[in-house]
């Protein structure tokens, strides 16, 4: 537990450093300190903090750089009901307000925004259920011995699927097929429908198989699709100029790491998670804090808004950024009509 001198002085070191990503002399810190404090008590404080983990020094006559641990420290000592203000806040929904009713298209426009709140890298998942559930099953006829199936989920997607008829049907009888099916099997997930018997006529059968075939395809294809923004905001930061870091951030979006991990980190109930460097559940995302809220209905579609970016960043301004953009995407979710949310 630090003293109060010694949490003044390591938050003053902190904030210093998110600013200016130099090094933080003790002549500085006694400067910018909301209290009265001496240079040489500073320099025996940061001695204090070094030893503790709190902070590290590039040279043994160098400024001091917070550590994992100093970041920890203070994002615990931040108002966690921190808010942008109320005009930033007309303007995001103002932005909103501008963009096509689109789950897609609100998912680039929070990407974008949060991004250039953060001066970092955003991520915004589109809403997915837990295990893909079957709200509806339609049936179009296309052609004589052709039909399209459409299996729609209970999270405004999607899959669409051509079948070859062997036998020609009409679009009533279609319709009676698809509408037999979703009384049975309407709100049902994979196991749920092989667990319900039912008496299927062999068309019906076979329409059902490749129904489960595309929830089951759906399932394992559980990486969610995603807008992210701000990938050059990211790499102008100071820590990741050097070419090696650059290639590891780059590596890291070609491939699944970057959503992986970020939704591994993805809180279990409602409110921001900050996980810094080490916290991250996946390895290769150690160099880097993120910062993630759930939106949406957790039993039914949810998503995530995140912030990835380095270690140094504004947790302040992040976290309530995050905060905000996620209560305003889980509103912008309910308010979709069930005709534009599920077809």
């Amino acid at each position: 537990m630090l003293n109060h001198h010694t949490n003044a002085i390591l938050r003053t070191l902190v904030e210093q450093y998110i600013r200016t990503a130099v090094p933080v002399a003790s002549e500085s810190i006694a400067r910018q300190s909301p209290i009265k404090v001496s240079p040489a008590t500073v320099r025996n404080k940061m001695a204090e903090l070094e030893e503790t983990g709190y902070i590290v020094r590039p040279h043994i006559s160098s400024g001091g750089m917070p550590s994992s641990k100093g970041y920890r420290f203070y994002v615990e000592s931040l108002d966690i009901d921190l808010e942008p203000s109320m005009r930033l806040q007309e303007l995001v929904r103002n932005r909103f307000g501008e963009a096509a009713r689109d789950m897609e298209v609100w998912m680039e426009v929070a990407a974008s925004i949060l991004s250039e709140l953060s001066d970092n890298m955003a991520v915004v998942t589109y809403p997915k259920a837990p295990s893909p559930r079957i709200k509806q099953i339609q049936l179009v006829l296309i052609q004589e011995l052709m039909a399209l199936l459409v299996v729609v989920f209970q999270e405004a997607r999607l899959r669409k699927y051509f079948l070859t008829l062997d036998d020609p049907y009409t679009q009533s009888d279609l319709t009676m097929v698809a509408n037999k099916l979703n009384e049975t099997y309407g709100g049902m997930g994979y196991t749920e429908i092989l667990e319900t018997p039912a008496n299927l006529t062999p068309f019906e059968d076979s329409v059902l198989q490749d129904t489960l075939t595309i929830l089951k395809k759906d399932d394992s294809e559980s990486i969610a699709d995603h807008a992210v923004d701000g990938i050059r905001l990211l790499l102008s930061q100071p820590e990741f100029l050097h070419e090696g870091k650059a290639q590891q951030i780059i590596e890291i979006l070609e491939g699944k790491t970057l959503v992986r991990g970020i939704l591994a980190n993805q809180p279990e109930a409602d409110g921001v998670v900050v996980r810094i460097g080490g916290e991250n559940f996946d390895d290769s995302l150690n160099p880097f804090s993120v910062v993630v809220c759930r939106y949406g209905m957790p039993n039914e579609a949810s998503g995530v808004v995140a912030v990835m970016g380095p270690q140094r960043m504004r947790y302040d301004n992040v976290i309530s950024g995050v905060k905000f953009l996620s209560n305003l995407m889980g509103d912008l979710l309910y308010k979709i009509p069930n005709r534009r949310r599920y077809a």
